[in-house]
């Protein structure tokens, strides 16, 4: 019996309250301040009838205004928002306290959430919970069903590792199932003489998927069998035993173009992390060097370019504390204002300084209210053993007017951290040093400043870009001196001058949005000048001058803050690709290996460039790559994203995006934001993305994964899809990033909450990319023993997340290649857990990724080798086959490779349009086929290079299809 839920109740009578005029507000039509009521308001009393409670969000403009909503006694979460219109909080109250609470002069809301809604959570949990229990008594009846979808080990540099995948039926409602893997100790031992563990039930998007290994299990000796149990209740519901295999074994497939023992073949051609100009130099000397075998092909769509329009950001200076002669600490000291707290007037706010003393043994860190505290002081607190929004809300209990804590620690102070909406004091953070120095000068006096700098902060961009001008044009904002001065504003070439208006006593007077339109208006051939991000820009402007400005860059002089050396070219960039091959005419299978869509990620172009060297330099000495150029047309892109290389490399390491920036003049436009601009190529490509509906990607200007305005905004993005569109004959592609480890192809992106995908692969095209993900894994483990996990290869949706709009997506769906996505990188083991490579590693550690996976690459030729030499047909088998049966039987089909099968069970004869066979769930094993009564069965398989078995043409009246008949015997 599932109990009603506890939300679903009657609030019964509130204690009877007058309220008096003190606790009563209302808010004034204009600004949110706070007007006291002329009356009492009768006390509340329930209606004469059954009310339930609502969810709503009442919105008070200070704690004034709380407090008299905390004493009013109605029912409060415990959560207080701070928002632009006030203290935001969340009410559980009936639709009759409502309307008292609205009397009283609270601004109430509409509901967030009402009965219906309660109501519907709790049928929402009694279905789950009558599920759950239907689950757990087909579970204790009948079992539960077991698929073993992974029980591999593997070695990785001389290590050995375990790593399991499990289906459990009963598990997969019930999360009271547990799953528990007994281990053998090796060949000739039992089950249990090895390790037992219990596997973590994986659910994704809400989702169960299958228990499992959460990462790989270091285990020795290596286990042969294991046995997975399911248990409900302390009972077995479940038991099924496997083999324990080998994963990425070494061993390739034989037939027509197999991979072979490369033989000698010279490495080694990586010696730094590069950039894009670098990396693109080194392509055009290989081609210049190779004529015969490479060329360079110029795509279509130049990119915006290492280039930015210079900008200043103008605004008063940084927080200070300044102590007052005749102290011996007089001066002005940095502070770091706290994320929570007030702001003070533009000029400060005064005050005696005084060193709290809350009467504990540490009495100067504030933890406990102060005591003998004046009223009306600037309270100096030491950093100590409790959080940051105590010791400022016990010094504003005490009257204090500002709050500033002394690091106990050297080094710089930082931002104070806290949700603390019911502090308003200002509060900042000081050095040790200083805290010291200020704390040797008591008593003394002092001012804190730390305005809210938005409102005087003015933005200055040029119309030209940085390099072609832009970086020459200088601003300054001069405090004309002397009273009653008017704003006026001198251009002198490049140099804008702005002499600020001042009042009878001199004060400057000049706001933000005065100067800007100041500036506009006689400057506007050169700049143009915004507020703040889209604020009203009231505030007064501080000076600017060659002496002394603050912002950024702090000088008076724009700039588009790139650093990158001279031979990095400022004009917008020709993604160039490297085409290798022996016949570059478009009649060999085309592979397409591009890398560095994400800047950061500075080991994928050394990937392609240690690539091509090898294809060129060993072709007449290596009988593999011969073999590989003779046959193949390859195109390596060593950088998709060279603006962003550029800035990565030399100004911002983290950069992942492209350059350009799509923020609007109201948002994060101004240079306090340039680290956050840019499209993530990744999001940009027309399949699966966000505008469609998609999980994973952002709209937002500012996100890491921001999709872009719409699909294929980009031109390096447009500059694949060209490349693929252009030479119909790639068919296979690879997409390099970093890190983590992971092998991943189609389908990459679902929606929430159904976690709807896309398309998965056919049976046969799904088990094609297991296979020569096999042959690619292997080559990789080959050059240092790393090994990617088995839980890291799959479709990028079941094995890292979704990826709404990435270019692996539109590759194969849009083109029909087969298209991989490697994350280079994958954790080292440390002998006690798994480490982390991170984008950026020391190049020692890069060089290594980048040889292993220029393995990988080469692996991936020989799959494309191997693709073209693929003739033969098929073969399978129905299994069991052809014969009689009591009860129903199973069917599967056993096949000599990766192939689709189409059958009919209804005589007619098979065609593409009949049924095939499918996957029973992600990363499980084939759907069996259910027969019940007497059936023949015809099929046939066609491979992914679309040969048929028995050379059967499902588009012909040819009978040449497999079939078998079943008798069922009743």
């Amino acid at each position: 019996m599932v109990r009603p839920s506890a939300i679903r109740r009657y609030i019964g009578v509130i204690a009877a309250l007058l309220l008096p005029a003190s606790l009563l507000v209302s808010l004034t039509a204009q600004g949110n301040e706070p007007e006291l009521a002329d009356d009492t308001v009768a006390e509340y009393t329930p209606p004469g009838h059954l009310e339930y409670p609502e969810v709503v969000a009442i919105t008070v403009p200070d704690r004034t205004a709380l407090d008299a909503l905390v004493d009013t006694g109605v029912d409060l979460a415990e959560h207080v928002e701070d928002t632009a219109a006030g203290l935001r909080v969340e009410a559980i109250v009936t639709p009759s306290e409502q309307d008292w609470l609205r009397s009283a002069g609270f601004d109430v809301g509409e509901p967030l959430l009402t009965e219906d809604d309660f109501t519907a959570l709790q049928e929402e949990r009694q279905e789950t919970v009558a599920e759950i229990e239907a689950a757990e008594e087909r579970a204790m009846q009948s079992g539960d069903d077991l698929r073993v979808q992974r029980a591999a080990w593997f070695r990785n540099h001389d290590e050995t590792f375990v790593q399991f995948e499990v289906w459990s039926e009963a598990g997969s409602a019930s999360a009271d199932v547990t799953l528990e893997v007994s281990l053998d100790a090796g060949p000739g031992t039992e089950i249990g003489d090895g390790t037992t563990f219990t596997l973590s039930r994986f659910v994704d998007a809400g989702h169960y998927m299958f228990h499992r290994t959460n990462l790989p299990r270091q285990e020795s000796p290596v286990p042969s069998r294991a046995r997975i149990t399911s248990m409900l209740d302390g009972e077995v519901i479940g038991e099924v035993e496997t083999d324990v295999t080998e994963f990425l074994d070494g061993e390739y497939p034989s037939g027509p173009g197999a991979p072979k023992e490369w033989g000698d073949l010279a490495t080694g051609f990586i010696d730094h992390y590069v950039d894009a100009t670098e990396a693109t130099a080194t392509i055009e000397e290989l081609a210049a060097e190779h004529p015969e075998l490479a060329e360079i092909v110029e795509l279509p769509n130049e990119t915006n370019g290492y280039r930015r329009k210079a900008q200043a950001l103008f605004q008063p200076p940084s927080p200070t504390f300044t102590i007052d002669p005749p102290s011996s600490a007089a001066g002005a000291y940095d502070v770091v204002g706290a994320s929570f707290g007030g702001t003070t007037p533009f000029r400060g706010t005064p005050g005696d300084v005084v060193l709290v003393d809350d009467g504990t043994d540490n009495p100067t860190e504030g933890c406990s209210p102060l005591v003998d505290f004046e009223a009306g002081s600037i309270a100096l607190i030491d950093r100590g053993s409790c959080p940051f929004v105590t010791k400022v809300r016990h010094a504003q209990e005490a009257g204090a007017v500002a709050a500033v804590v002394a690091n106990n620690v050297p080094g710089d102070p930082f931002a104070m951290g806290g949700n603390a909406p019911e502090v308003t004091i200002p509060a900042g953070m000081v050095s040790l040093d200083d805290g010291n120095t200020i704390k040797a000068g008591l008593p003394a006096a002092g001012t804190l400043r730390r305005p809210d700098l938005d409102p005087h902060r003015v933005v200055v961009e040029s119309l030209a870009w940085g390099h072609e001008g832009g970086n020459d044009i200088s601003v300054e904002m001069a405090d004309p001196g002397e009273p009653s001065q008017p704003l006026k504003v001198d251009v002198d070439g490049d140099d804008i001058d702005v002499s600020l208006a001042t009042d009878a006593d001199g004060a400057i007077t000049s706001t933000a949005a005065e100067v800007v339109d100041a500036i506009n208006a006689e400057a506007g051939e050169l700049v143009e000048a915004y507020t703040f991000r889209g604020d009203d820009g009231d505030g007064v402007v501080y000076p600017c001058t060659a002496d002394e400005c603050y912002g950024e860059p702090g000088t008076p002089h724009l700039s588009d803050f790139l650093s990158a050396p001279d031979d990095v070219s400022r004009e917008p960039f020709t993604v160039k690709a490297l085409r290798i091959g022996k016949q570059r005419d478009g009649s060999n299978v085309g592979v397409l290996l591009y890398s560095q869509e994400h800047a950061r990620e500075w080991v994928t172009p050394l990937v392609a460039l240690e690539t091509a060297e090898r294809l060129l330099r060993n072709y007449e000495s290596n009988e593999t790559i011969r073999k590989l150029v003779d046959n193949l047309d390859v195109f390596i892109v060593p950088s998709v994203n060279p603006d962003g290389s550029h800035y990565s490399i030399h100004d911002f390491a983290l950069q992942r995006r492209n350059m350009t920036n799509h923020c609007p003049r109201d948002g994060v436009s101004d240079p306090l934001g340039r680290n956050s601009w840019g499209v993530d190529l990744n999001r940009n490509f027309r399949v699966g993305n966000i505008h469609q509906g998609f999980s994973g990607a952002s709209t937002s200007c500012t996100s890491d994964v921001f999709a872009g305005p719409e699909p294929l905004s980009e031109p390096e993005a447009r500059n694949e899809t060209w490349l693929a569109e252009e030479h119909p004959n790639i068919r296979f592609a690879m997409n390099t990033h970093t890190h983590g480890g992971y092998f991943m192809w189609a389908p990459g992106a679902y929606r929430l909450p159904t976690r709807d995908g896309l398309e998965r692969p056919s049976f046969g095209v799904e088990n094609y990319f297991y296979e020569a993900s096999d042959i690619i894994l292997n080559r990789i483990k080959e050059h240092r023993g790393t090994s990617v996990w088995s839980s890291r290869v799959g479709p990028i949706s079941d094995v890292l997340y979704s990826a709404a709009g990435n270019s692996g997506d539109d590759h194969f769906y849009e083109n029909d290649i087969f298209a991989w996505s490697f994350e280079a990188g994958s954790p080292l083991w440390t002998g006690n857990g798994w480490s982390s490579v991170g984008f950026t590693p020391p190049f020692e550690e890069g060089r290594e990724e980048a040889m292993e996976f220029s393995h990988g690459w080469i692996g991936i030729l020989e799959v494309a080798y191997r693709y073209s030499r693929d003739w033969v047909p098929p073969r399978s088998n129905l299994s069991p086959g052809a014969g009689t049966y009591e009860g129903p039987v199973e069917l599967a089909f056993d096949f000599s490779e990766p192939v689709d099968i189409y059958y009919t069970l209804d005589g007619s004869r098979p065609t593409y349009d009949s049924p095939r066979i499918e996957f029973a769930g992600p990363r499980q094993g084939q759907e069996p086929i259910t027969i019940t009564e007497t059936t023949t069965i015809k099929w046939f398989a066609v491979d992914v290079a679309g040969n048929t078995q028995n050379y059967y043409k499902p588009d012909g009246p040819g009978r040449n299809y497999r079939r078998a008949t079943i008798v069922i015997d009743d």
